[in-house]
Protein backbone atom coordinates (compact mmCIF):
# COMPACT_ATOMS: atom_id res chain seq x y z
CA UNK A 1 0.00 0.00 0.00
CA UNK A 2 1.67 3.26 -1.04
CA UNK A 3 2.42 5.51 1.88
CA UNK A 4 1.36 9.09 1.24
CA UNK A 5 -1.82 8.03 -0.54
CA UNK A 6 -3.30 6.08 2.36
CA UNK A 7 -2.37 4.96 5.84
CA UNK A 8 -1.65 1.41 6.92
CA UNK A 9 -4.40 -0.79 8.28
CA UNK A 10 -5.59 0.57 11.61
CA UNK A 11 -7.01 -1.86 14.16
CA UNK A 12 -10.06 -1.78 16.35
CA UNK A 13 -10.66 0.77 19.04
CA UNK A 14 -11.82 0.65 22.64
CA UNK A 15 -12.90 3.34 25.09
CA UNK A 16 -10.22 5.24 26.96
CA UNK A 17 -9.53 4.04 30.50
CA UNK A 18 -12.05 5.33 33.08
CA UNK A 19 -9.32 7.26 34.92
CA UNK A 20 -8.53 9.40 31.85
CA UNK A 21 -9.93 12.92 31.61
CA UNK A 22 -11.38 12.73 28.10
CA UNK A 23 -11.67 16.49 27.71
CA UNK A 24 -7.94 16.94 28.33
CA UNK A 25 -6.51 14.38 25.90
CA UNK A 26 -4.11 15.75 23.29
CA UNK A 27 -3.08 13.73 20.23
CA UNK A 28 -0.12 14.95 18.18
CA UNK A 29 -0.75 13.81 14.60
CA UNK A 30 0.89 14.93 11.39
CA UNK A 31 -1.56 16.91 9.20
CA UNK A 32 -2.00 13.86 6.94
CA UNK A 33 -2.60 11.63 10.02
CA UNK A 34 -0.02 9.16 8.75
CA UNK A 35 2.14 9.68 11.83
CA UNK A 36 1.13 10.00 15.44
CA UNK A 37 3.96 11.48 17.44
CA UNK A 38 2.48 11.57 20.89
CA UNK A 39 -0.60 11.11 22.98
CA UNK A 40 -1.12 12.98 26.27
CA UNK A 41 -3.67 11.43 28.57
CA UNK A 42 -4.34 13.35 31.80
CA UNK A 43 -6.02 11.61 34.71
CA UNK A 44 -9.17 12.88 36.39
CA UNK A 45 -8.63 14.36 39.85
CA UNK A 46 -4.81 14.05 39.67
CA UNK A 47 -2.42 16.85 38.77
CA UNK A 48 1.03 15.26 39.31
CA UNK A 49 3.73 14.77 36.69
CA UNK A 50 2.95 12.31 33.93
CA UNK A 51 4.70 9.00 33.28
CA UNK A 52 5.82 8.34 29.70
CA UNK A 53 5.19 4.89 28.22
CA UNK A 54 7.47 4.21 25.25
CA UNK A 55 5.95 1.78 22.72
CA UNK A 56 6.78 0.49 19.23
CA UNK A 57 4.37 2.18 16.81
CA UNK A 58 0.93 3.78 17.10
CA UNK A 59 -2.26 2.17 15.91
CA UNK A 60 -5.81 3.45 16.33
CA UNK A 61 -5.65 5.48 19.55
CA UNK A 62 -6.54 9.15 19.27
CA UNK A 63 -8.05 11.90 21.39
CA UNK A 64 -11.44 10.21 20.96
CA UNK A 65 -10.73 6.47 21.28
CA UNK A 66 -8.03 4.18 22.65
CA UNK A 67 -6.63 0.88 21.52
CA UNK A 68 -5.94 -2.06 23.84
CA UNK A 69 -2.29 -1.13 24.41
CA UNK A 70 -2.96 2.51 25.31
CA UNK A 71 -5.84 1.55 27.60
CA UNK A 72 -3.71 -1.07 29.38
CA UNK A 73 -0.81 1.39 29.79
CA UNK A 74 -3.12 4.03 31.30
CA UNK A 75 -4.73 1.56 33.69
CA UNK A 76 -1.30 0.30 34.74
CA UNK A 77 0.08 3.77 35.48
CA UNK A 78 -3.12 4.80 37.30
CA UNK A 79 -2.84 1.79 39.63
CA UNK A 80 0.92 1.73 40.16
CA UNK A 81 1.89 5.43 40.19
CA UNK A 82 -0.60 7.05 42.59
CA UNK A 83 1.13 10.43 42.40
CA UNK A 84 1.07 10.57 38.59
CA UNK A 85 -1.18 13.00 36.76
CA UNK A 86 -1.44 10.95 33.57
CA UNK A 87 0.38 9.22 30.77
CA UNK A 88 2.44 10.33 27.78
CA UNK A 89 2.50 7.77 24.97
CA UNK A 90 5.63 7.76 22.78
CA UNK A 91 6.76 5.38 20.02
CA UNK A 92 9.98 4.23 18.36
CA UNK A 93 8.20 4.64 15.04
CA UNK A 94 5.47 7.25 14.49
CA UNK A 95 3.97 5.55 11.42
CA UNK A 96 0.47 4.34 12.27
CA UNK A 97 -0.33 0.71 11.63
CA UNK A 98 -1.71 -2.10 13.75
CA UNK A 99 0.55 -4.84 12.41
CA UNK A 100 4.27 -4.20 12.87
CA UNK A 101 4.89 -6.43 9.83
CA UNK A 102 3.31 -3.68 7.71
CA UNK A 103 5.65 -1.18 9.34
CA UNK A 104 8.52 -3.50 8.39
CA UNK A 105 7.34 -3.66 4.77
CA UNK A 106 7.24 0.15 4.63
CA UNK A 107 10.68 0.40 6.21
CA UNK A 108 12.15 -1.97 3.60
CA UNK A 109 10.45 -0.13 0.73
CA UNK A 110 10.86 3.50 1.81
CA UNK A 111 13.53 3.60 4.50
CA UNK A 112 13.75 4.29 8.21
CA UNK A 113 12.91 8.00 7.95
CA UNK A 114 9.45 7.13 6.59
CA UNK A 115 8.52 4.93 9.54
CA UNK A 116 10.25 6.99 12.25
CA UNK A 117 8.44 10.13 11.11
CA UNK A 118 9.88 13.60 10.50
CA UNK A 119 9.03 15.06 13.93
CA UNK A 120 9.22 11.98 16.14
CA UNK A 121 12.57 12.53 17.84
CA UNK A 122 11.78 16.16 18.58
CA UNK A 123 8.45 15.21 20.17
CA UNK A 124 10.10 12.42 22.18
CA UNK A 125 12.74 14.80 23.54
CA UNK A 126 10.20 17.52 24.38
CA UNK A 127 7.79 15.08 26.02
CA UNK A 128 10.52 13.63 28.22
CA UNK A 129 11.19 17.11 29.63
CA UNK A 130 7.54 17.06 30.80
CA UNK A 131 7.64 13.55 32.31
CA UNK A 132 8.58 12.20 35.74
CA UNK A 133 9.85 8.88 34.40
CA UNK A 134 9.58 6.44 31.51
CA UNK A 135 8.40 2.85 31.17
CA UNK A 136 9.90 1.27 28.06
CA UNK A 137 7.51 -1.23 26.51
CA UNK A 138 8.28 -1.56 22.80
CA UNK A 139 8.74 -5.33 22.69
CA UNK A 140 10.70 -7.25 20.05
CA UNK A 141 11.09 -6.49 16.36
CA UNK A 142 8.19 -8.76 15.24
CA UNK A 143 8.17 -8.20 11.48
CA UNK A 144 10.54 -5.23 11.40
CA UNK A 145 14.07 -6.07 10.14
CA UNK A 146 16.08 -6.88 13.28
CA UNK A 147 19.17 -4.82 12.41
CA UNK A 148 17.09 -1.71 11.61
CA UNK A 149 15.02 -2.23 14.74
CA UNK A 150 18.11 -2.54 16.93
CA UNK A 151 19.50 0.69 15.45
CA UNK A 152 16.28 2.51 16.27
CA UNK A 153 16.20 1.09 19.79
CA UNK A 154 19.80 2.29 20.28
CA UNK A 155 18.86 5.80 19.05
CA UNK A 156 15.95 5.99 21.48
CA UNK A 157 17.98 4.61 24.37
CA UNK A 158 20.46 7.46 23.74
CA UNK A 159 17.61 9.98 23.96
CA UNK A 160 16.52 8.35 27.21
CA UNK A 161 20.03 8.58 28.66
CA UNK A 162 20.17 12.28 27.74
CA UNK A 163 16.84 12.88 29.49
CA UNK A 164 18.25 11.84 32.86
CA UNK A 165 14.89 10.32 33.82
CA UNK A 166 14.40 7.03 35.66
CA UNK A 167 13.57 4.32 33.12
CA UNK A 168 11.73 1.15 34.03
CA UNK A 169 10.57 -1.98 32.22
CA UNK A 170 8.20 -4.78 33.09
CA UNK A 171 10.08 -7.25 35.31
CA UNK A 172 7.84 -10.23 34.53
CA UNK A 173 9.02 -10.68 30.94
CA UNK A 174 11.20 -9.08 28.30
CA UNK A 175 14.73 -7.70 28.46
CA UNK A 176 16.45 -4.32 28.59
CA UNK A 177 16.73 -4.28 24.78
CA UNK A 178 13.29 -5.77 24.12
CA UNK A 179 11.08 -4.77 27.07
CA UNK A 180 7.76 -6.59 27.42
CA UNK A 181 5.14 -4.89 25.24
CA UNK A 182 2.48 -3.01 27.20
CA UNK A 183 -0.36 -4.73 25.36
CA UNK A 184 0.36 -7.86 27.42
CA UNK A 185 0.94 -6.36 30.88
CA UNK A 186 -0.95 -7.48 33.94
CA UNK A 187 -1.78 -4.63 36.32
CA UNK A 188 0.16 -6.24 39.17
CA UNK A 189 3.35 -6.75 37.13
CA UNK A 190 6.42 -5.37 38.92
CA UNK A 191 8.82 -2.92 37.29
CA UNK A 192 12.60 -2.96 37.33
CA UNK A 193 14.98 -0.09 36.60
CA UNK A 194 16.76 -0.25 33.24
CA UNK A 195 20.51 0.27 33.22
CA UNK A 196 21.01 2.63 30.28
Amino acid sequence: MPIGKSILRIGRTVQHAPAVDLAGIEADFSPCRMWRYGLRLPFKERRGDKIAVFLKNPSSASAVVADKTVRTACEYVWRNFPESGGVHILNLYALRGTDSKEVGVTLRAQGAAQVVGPDNDRVIQQTLTESAGVIVAWGGHAGIPAAAYDRRVAECRKILVESGLPVWRNARKGSETYPFHACYWAYEDPLTLVAL
